[in-house]
This record gives structure tokens, sequence and C-alpha cells, in this order.
């Protein structure tokens, strides 16, 4: 339940140092060191009725339904909502996000649930499912997948004992959105200024440091028809992703727990780990374009995408170290994004709609953006001590008409 307005009012005028918020109302605490408590609705007895203590931190973004659900995990369906709930919970910030969220949500008249919210981000791995042949279309529909606001800039099929699920991070879509700026900017006439903060913002997502706030702080606002093109080559990026996790399901890759922790706990087994693993992977690059139907229209831009993500991989293992930020992507038991990308182009042969002169061409400007970036870092120096590593937003400069202050503007 929203405050209403004559309570806001009647705050203000009666606790000195009060200020109105975005939502709600900021309220000083008595620890005279500037901190303030903001205090946004209320939950009415009925909503929070048979819920323990804990139970409560989940009712601004879940269901009540939801919450008792969350008591037994009986299934894949219940276990995706917990990695759901479970990654929102402790985080502040990432609750004001979903709780804004819900708001818009509620607006036209729907039922708030987490699970229902997460459907309306569906279109990437559904649009993906549909360009299947019907069988590997009946297998993976059966998978419990989507979107959630977990902290890894990671997409991961797990198998668990309640059932397979694949999800992919919300911070990964927004590192692929950065990057596409930055590396495809130039064909929208985006500033290079511009282009170059895009990257430094994608790589603080990988990094950790830059808030997952994107909903409530536009870092920049895009030119409409700019941004539907920059959103069209991102959700080619997020099929190839959602493709290749279930290119692992599809292929059998997902061992089970007892072979991994056998495989895992004896040094001898490394090597093979690693063999087995970089196998894999090349594989899941391959069958994620080549389940799709032939002749699909869809194929040539998720083709793309999938190039598209791996050298943004390859810029973050080959210059992320010299900025503070480490790769995400090679382990002993990962290949390095380069290798995945000449094996996935030798594996679709004549299939591919890009050619080596292309893949050396994204490389090149891989390598530009690096130098580029190198004098970038150099001119903030003063300005950002740590620019990677302070926890906060950056702005693309060109984009961002008005600064806003956090709780009071949104």
């Amino acid at each position: 339940m929203k405050l209403s307005d004559e309570f806001i009012e009647n705050i203000l005028k009666n606790i000195p140092g009060s200020k109105k918020a975005a939502t709600g109302v900021l309220i000083p605490t008595d620890s005279g060191n500037g901190e303030y408590l903001h205090l946004k609705g209320f939950k009415s007895a009925k909503e929070v009725e048979g819920l323990t203590d804990d139970e409560t931190y989940f009712i601004e973004f879940c269901s009540k339904k939801e919450i008792l659900r969350l008591r037994n995990i009986n299934g894949a369906h219940d276990y995706l909502l917990r990695l759901r709930a479970n990654a929102i919970v402790d985080e502040a910030r990432i609750v004001r996000v979903m709780s804004t969220r819900r708001d818009k949500y509620e607006e036209s008249g729907r039922s708030w649930s987490l699970t229902q919210y997460y459907h309306t981000k569906d279109s990437y791995h559904k649009s993906y499912i549909s360009l299947l042949e019907k069988k590997n279309m009946k297998q993976v529909k059966s998978v419990p997948s989507g979107m959630a606001h977990i902290p890894e800039v990671n997409a991961l099929c797990i198998k668990s004992l309640a059932g397979d699920v694949v999800v992919v991070s919300e911070s990964l879509e927004y590192f692929y959105y950065f990057m596409t700026i930055a590396f495809y900017g130039n064909l929208y006439d985006i500033e290079l200024v511009d282009r170059i903060d895009a990257l430094i913002i994608a790589l603080r997502i990988i990094k950790g440091s830059e808030t997952l706030d994107f909903d409530i702080d536009s870092r920049g606002e895009l030119p409409a028809h700019i941004e539907r093109e920059i959103q069209s080559l991102v959700k080619c990026q997020m099929q190839f992703t959602f493709g290749h996790e279930y290119a692992h399901y599809l292929c059998d890759h997902i061992p089970s727990a007892d072979v991994l922790m056998k495989m895992s706990s004896s040094k001898p087994y490394l090597s093979e780990l690693a063999m087995y693993n970089h196998s894999l992977e090349y594989e899941a690059d391959h069958y994620s374009l080549k389940n799709i139907k032939p002749k699909s229209k869809d194929y040539k831009g998720i083709t793309q995408g999938a190039f598209s993500v791996l050298v943004y991989l390859h810029f973050i293992e080959e210059y992320g170290n010299k900025f503070g930020v480490g790769d995400f992507s090679v382990s002993e038991t990962h290949p390095a994004a380069k290798d995945r990308v000449y094996k996935l182009l030798d594996n679709l042969g004549d299939k591919s709609f890009i050619q080596s002169a292309a893949i050396a061409e994204m490389f090149e400007v891989a390598q530009e953006l690096s130098e580029i970036l190198d004098e970038r870092v150099d001119s903030l120096k003063e300005e950002y001590q740590d620019l990677f590593g302070f926890y906060g937003s950056l702005y693309l400069i060109g984009y961002k008409k008005k600064m806003l202050k956090d709780r009071v503007d949104f």
C-alpha cells in the first residue's frame, strides 16, 4: 500500500529534516551521520499473515503464494523461483528495482507475481525455441527457463535434484547492451566518447561495481531508432546464449553431481575435465546454430550474435586484467573465446554467413577500442581514482540529459 500524499505531508511537517522521495518519504535517523530511513509504503496484516519474519522480506517482490512455495521445493519451477527470489532479497538496490517494476506492472490492473513478471521477459528463449525442429522443441519446452537478477554475469544450465533449469542473468543482458554500443555504435553515428564510456560500463558490470539499477536510473536515452537497432542486435546475442545452454541440455552435456565431484576432487582428473569441457563448449557453440531449422530467416542474425558474444568475451580475456577486471569465461575447464570463434567458424563451414576476414576485422576493432580505452582512462584519472572499482553509476554523457539524485528522483 502506497503512502498517501496527506501522510507524506504530515511526516514532512512534523519530523525535522525529512524529505520527499521519488516513492514515499526519507526520515532522518538518530545516528546524526546523515543516514535516512526510506519509508515507501505499508503492508496490510492480511498480506503478511502466516509468514515468518524472514519470509516478510520477500513480500515486496514475491506474491504470498510464491513465498509459501519457497518453503518446499517441489520441482524445477519452484527451484527457478528460489534462484530468482534469493538473488534479490539481500540486495537493497535490486529490491528497489523490482518494486518499481511491480508498480508499473500493477498499473495495468494485473496481479503481481515474480514468476508472471519474468514471463514478460521470455521472448529471448521462446523465440529461439520456435526455431527448433519439433523433437528438440518438445524437449527444451519442458525445461523451466528465463532471466534472473543473479549477480554473476553468466548463463547456466543447471541439473538439480528438483529438476533441470536454464537461467541467464540480467547482468549478462546489460553487458551485451553496452558492449554492442561500443562495438557497433559507429554504424549509428554514436560518438566515440559514448562508445568508450559504454565499454567502461560493460567492464564495470563484469567487475560488479556498476549498480544494476538501469530500470530506474538510465545511463542515457538513445534516439528511438538507434535503441531499436541496438536491442535487435542484443536479442540475437541473447538467443545464441539461450541456444548455447539448450545445446548443452540436448547434447546431454550436464553431468550428474557425483561425476562432477569425482572429476574435480582429484588432480589427475583435472586435465581430463578440461579436455571434456573444452569439447562440450565447442559443441554447444556449434549446435546452438545447427539446431535451428534450415533456411530460418533468423539464422543469419543469431550467427552474427554468436560471434559478437565470443568477441566480447575475448575482449575481457585479452584486455580486462589491464583495467583490473578479471575474465569470467575462461578457467581450467573452458577454452579461450578466440579459440571458440575459430572452432565455430570451422564447424559451420559453408553454413557460416561470417567469413574469416570479417572475424579478423572484429578482433581489430577490439584492439582499437582497447587502445582508445587506455586514453580515456588516463583522461579520467583526476575525476576517478578507481574508475573500474568504485561502486556506483557511470553515464553516456552525450545521451544523459539530466543527472538524477538517488532516492529523491528515482
